[in-house]
């Protein structure tokens, strides 16, 4: 199935936003005492926010 491209920039855009504010919610957990693993996992949603930002910006400059 083929999208349109602003289809997958805004997918690609609204995907990393998801995962932005699941990092700065396990970042917040880590920060207040809930456990060391929830670093992990917010440098892990920050990777993911990353990659997909990347993807939309080579979508529109690409």
């Amino acid at each position: 199935m083929a999208f349109n491209k602003d289809t997958q920039i805004k997918r690609f855009e609204s995907t990393a936003d998801t995962y932005e504010r699941k990092g700065n919610r396990e970042w917040a957990y880590a920060k207040n005492g809930k456990g060391d693993e929830h670093y992990a996992k917010a440098r892990d949603a920050y990777d993911r926010a990353e990659r997909n930002r990347d993807k939309a910006d080579r979508l529109r400059n690409g």
